[in-house]
């Protein structure tokens, strides 16, 4: 998991690099190794500093979220004290690290995400590769969860209260060259000669014993607000989040509530109230069903909703797009390396494939029912977590999988409702008990897809809030207290087996 190499001057290069992995991320094997390091690192006199980096393009993307969804489902029947012992882990790892005698510096040399991040920041010293596209961030709010290894803490310690509470309730990320000027990062340098400045500082911080108030620009925190429930929501309101956000979504106020409270603390403790916000959300169904829904499920959706291979996508001609449908104008000219023309002959609001295969184009609003071998591709706006298209009809095969070919070209996912008319247009507009029904009637239809990326369609065109984790997923969480016809009822019975398999 990890590999390591003791140079001549007492600095250890640790590069972490998980097998069979494009991507680094925290997982119960990469904790274990990593108190394996830190006892070797405490043990070895040889060892005089860490310079710890990644073996691997990125740095390191994050939490294992298949061990986080684990963490949701063993809440349901968990005490709190079994659910802190195991979910604090690696909070208390970073502690440790960050404590060290034995300075460890951070060498960032590609993307650094949610628990990559919170490890650097753990870290004496943090030096990033000097790349654009490289992203540094705490997205957790996206998921519903907050950063849980002490990112609620050391963000605001680092870079002041105003900053570090924006970038914890927006989720964003920042480049190397705001990270340096914000103080997140203390020096972006050239990729090649990355590596050799991180040594160099390891080796100047030899001997030097950890001192927070040199880390920490922001350690005396004199600027945040005592708690209180009524500071939390008017800090909230602040960030762009209105009331029924803040009392929909339960990571907004665990975030505010963390920084409140660990406010001033040592970091040890500051860590340990974290904590229990984080606890907070795990034995809370919301951040359950975001991550299943808008992660992990969209990662599968992704993948097996992908075009097959031979679905070569050379040219898209279109005709005029009237003026309800401009949004298909704007998703087409961004398409990189794809002959996109407009062309008079054909007529309004169809696209024509690789020069034969004619496709009706529409978008959400639309009133949309296809005829016989007719394929509708119904695009829907892009919302915070993405972008759909439907694919409706049962026309031309290879229509739609030249379709999912567009759809990945516009960085939308491509779903075949399957129907003869626009599933996520009936769902639009309905409340959650209506959209569960309508639901569970699409599931039951013969030929239907798969449950849970119903949820996820849902989700990214915005017919279902994010926190709901679509109809399905809110369904199978409430549905003692939702109450059905018969039709429904029996349309449930009929798909229990299926909705079990996926959101038990």
């Amino acid at each position: 998991m990890i590999h390591t190499n003791l140079e001549e001057d007492g600095v250890l290069l640790a590069a972490i690099d998980m097998p069979g992995r494009t991507m680094n991320v925290f997982s119960f094997e990469l904790m274990d190794a990593l108190d394996a390091l830190m006892a070797r690192v405490e043990d070895d006199e040889a060892v005089r500093a860490v310079v710890l980096t990644s073996g691997k393009a990125s740095f390191l993307a994050g939490a294992d979220l298949v061990m986080v969804k684990g963490f949701c489902a063993e809440a349901r029947s968990a005490t709190h004290e079994a659910m802190f012992e195991r979910c604090g882990r690696l909070g208390r790892q970073f502690v440790r690290l960050e404590a060290s005698a034995k300075p460890w510096v951070a060498a960032v040399n590609g993307l650094a995400m949610g628990g990559g991040l919170e490890l650097a920041m753990a870290c004496r010293e943090r030096l990033v590769a000097d790349d654009p596209r490289i992203q540094l961030g705490l997205p957790e709010i996206r998921w519903g969860l907050l950063p849980g290894a002490g990112g609620t803490q050391r963000m605001p310690r680092l870079l002041g209260f105003e900053r570090g509470l924006e970038m914890l309730l927006s989720g964003r990320s920042m480049a190397p060259a705001e990270a340096v000027t914000s103080g997140l990062f203390a020096e972006a340098v050239p990729g090649d000669k990355l590596l050799d400045a991180a040594r160099a500082r390891a080796r100047a911080l030899m001997g030097q014993a950890h001192d927070p108030a040199r880390k920490f620009a922001h350690l005396g925190q004199a600027d945040v607000p005592a708690y209180s429930e009524d500071t939390a929501r008017a800090l909230a309101r602040q960030h762009g989040v209105d009331a029924e956000t803040f009392d929909r979504y339960p990571a907004y106020s665990s975030i505010i509530d963390s920084v409140l409270k660990g406010a001033r603390q040592p970091l040890a403790e500051a860590t340990a109230t974290e904590m229990n916000e984080f606890l907070r959300l795990m034995f809370s169904p919301v951040a359950g069903r975001m991550v299943r829904t808008l992660f992990l499920e969209r990662l599968r959706a992704e993948r097996e909703l992908a075009p097959p291979p031979g679905a070569q996508l050379t040219s898209v001609r279109h005709g005029a797009f009237g003026a309800g449908r401009q949004s298909w104008v704007q998703a087409l000219a961004r398409v990189k390396k794809l002959d996109v023309a407009e062309d008079a002959s054909l007529p309004a609001d169809t696209l024509v494939l690789n020069g034969s295969h004619h496709v009706l184009a529409r978008v959400l609003g639309d009133e949309v029912h296809a005829a016989a071998q007719e394929t509708v591709a119904v695009l829907a706006p892009a919302g915070p977590y993405g972008r759909v298209m439907e694919i409706v009809g049962q026309g031309d095969g290879e229509a739609a999988s030249l379709l999912a070919a567009l759809a990945q070209r516009l960085w939308a996912l491509p779903w075949p409702s399957g129907g003869q008319a626009s599933e996520l247009r009936a769902l639009a507009g309905q409340d959650l008990p209506a959209q569960a029904a309508l639901a569970l009637a699409w599931v039951a239809r013969s030929g239907a897809g798969e449950p849970a990326f119903y949820d996820v369609a849902a989700c990214l065109a915005g017919v279902s809030p994010g926190w709901s984790g679509g109809p399905l997923a809110w369904f199978w969480d409430e549905q003692a207290q939702v109450a059905l016809d018969t039709r429904a009822r029996a349309n449930l019975e009929a798909v229990r087996p299926r909705l079990a398999r996926d959101f038990a």
